[in-house]
């Protein structure tokens, strides 16, 4: 059976949306239902630079960059949300951008030459928007968010991404929610850093700042409308990286989770080569030689992702479930329910043995026993 396409409960209105992604390697907490998610544009890669230098487009449009250089090059955000992996001379690759903002985004290869923007203009009824950490670090900024000054509805779920060389949060003044520490790109942000993600269900202006940074970094934001819930803003759920072993001819384990924008660390420990493709949004490991790995990012928004190995299509394939801010693990609740029929594979991990019935069965009941993107919310502390 088909692996279950991306669920998502969208807070305030109770609607269930069974849709596909919108995302490619990573946008995001929510789906943008616009025309736009059909539309494309186009730029190049040259040594060494990005033409045009910035970019702006509409949320949902995929971005392809051709490399028209001599020199293979990538087109990575320095938040950590995509990553076209390297692109050979003449080749090219593609992003789908599904939640507004700006986007701090280089090349791996050549980091310190090749730096672009995107700006992603929102739809209609995004229920996302994305704030960067920015400092010195590695493209000469200063200390700010950026945004600092939002308004949004309520319900909207802010993706917070670390594009410095240091160590930032987005915390509330009066502590009504708070992202944590969200990690540098390594070598002072030279390379990627972190992200991750709040929702906001709580209607106020709320003033925030980063603890770390407190007199330099701060903010506001108006959420509008009427809260959806209670208890805290949180986090991602679930783990921030992932194993998954390749074999011939199986994934180990074929089912697995991870937080929103976490890693998924894969080892072929076969003996022929392998992918991991995913069927509906635009991450590809490329071809995993016998010994090597690779890392893909998951998309930011939850929901089950079905992939496949593209050299053995018919014998390898798997789900992804990622998780957002307290929703909680369909693969340990199928675990939980008893025995789970044989797997072809004899992998351990979250999910192994895991039927595609079983699991899609678990994520619709995990979405509607009210452990979605709309359980968990915004409430602020009660004046003192």
């Amino acid at each position: 059976m088909r692996a279950l396409r991306l669920l998502c409960l969208l807070p305030l209105t109770g609607l269930v949306l069974l849709a596909a992604p919108a995302t490619a390697a990573a946008s995001r907490p929510a789906p943008a239902a616009s025309a736009a998610a059909q539309s494309t544009e186009d730029a190049k890669i040259v040594d060494f630079d990005f033409s045009p230098g910035q970019l702006t487009v509409q949320v949902g449009t995929t971005v392809t960059w051709t490399n028209t250089g001599q020199r293979p090059h990538t087109a990575t955000d320095r938040g950590g949300t995509f990553d076209t992996k390297p692109i050979a001379p003449g080749a090219s690759g593609k992003v789908t951008l599904s939640t507004p903002g700006t986007y701090f985004y280089f090349c791996r290869v050549n980091p310190a030459k090749m730096n672009g923007v995107l700006v992603v203009e929102p739809g209609p009824d995004d229920r996302a928007v994305r704030v960067q950490a920015v400092d010195p670090g590695f493209t000469g900024d200063t200390l700010r968010f950026d945004p600092d000054k939002l308004t949004v509805a309520a319900g909207t779920t802010l993706l917070v991404a670390n594009v410095g060389g240091k160590p930032h949060t987005l915390t509330a003044d009066d502590g009504s929610f708070n992202t944590g520490i969200i990690d540098p790109g390594a070598e002072g942000g030279r390379f990627a850093g972190k992200n991750t993600s709040v929702t906001l269900n709580e209607a106020g202006t709320f003033k925030f700042h980063c603890e770390i940074h407190p007199a330099a970094m701060k903010g506001v934001v108006k959420v509008t409308g009427q809260g959806g819930g209670a208890g805290p803003a949180q986090a991602a759920a679930g783990p921030r990286e992932v194993d998954v072993g390749v074999v011939d001819f199986a994934f180990q384990p074929s089912n697995a989770s991870v937080a929103a924008g976490g890693t998924v660390r894969l080892a072929n420990r076969g003996r022929a080569p392998h992918t991991m493709t995913f069927d509906d949004v635009h991450i590809d490991s490329g071809t995993i030689a016998p010994g090597a790995g690779a890392t893909v990012t998951a998309p930011d928004a939850p929901g089950s992702y079905s992939y496949r190995c593209t050299i053995h299509p018919a014998q390898m394939r798997g789900v992804l479930v990622v998780l957002g801010p307290d929703t909680g693990d369909p693969n340990a609740k199928a675990a939980a329910s008893g025995p789970a029929p044989p797997a072809q594979s004899s992998g351990g991990g979250p999910g192994a043995g895991v039927s595609a019935f079983a699991l899609a069965a678990a994520v619709v009941a995990a979405f509607l026993g009210g452990v979605g993107i709309s359980a968990f919310a915004l409430r602020r502390r009660a004046a003192t």
